[in-house]
């Protein structure tokens, strides 16, 4: 069940970015494509890739850098919930990408240790 929900909201984010991009830069919604590409985990546009982003989408509003961060933000801070942390953690991944920012935070650290010993003792599957 929990599989399905996390597929399903990946669907989501991923098709959302991918059909909207072009709609939220030319209406110049900043914030909301930040938001997007936070929630689906990928590393922020610096002020260059979005200046070309919006040239190639013939933006009708200055790229505004700060709105984008805003969204971002609040994106990534979905993207790397405590759940997520603790699935790299099961995948045996050491490098937690764009969630690296909460590294240190003790309740992540712990999820994802918990996670990580779930990997470490999981039978091999052939």
């Amino acid at each position: 069940m929990k599989l399905i929900s996390t597929l399903g909201a990946i669907a989501v984010v991923f098709l959302s970015g991918c059909v909207t991009q072009s709609s939220l830069i030319s209406k110049g919604n900043f914030e909301k494509l930040g938001f997007y590409d936070g929630a689906g985990g990928r590393v922020a546009l610096t002020t260059t890739q979005l200046d070309k982003i919006s040239d190639k989408y013939d933006a009708t509003e200055t790229p505004n850098y700060q709105e984008y961060q805003q969204g971002y933000s609040k994106g990534r801070d979905n993207y790397c919930s405590i759940e997520h942390v603790l699935q790299l953690g099961e995948q045996g991944k050491v490098n937690w990408g764009i969630c690296e920012y909460r590294r240190e935070v003790p309740l992540f650290k712990a999820k994802w240790q918990q996670g990580f010993e779930r990997y470490g003792t999981m039978e091999p599957r052939f």
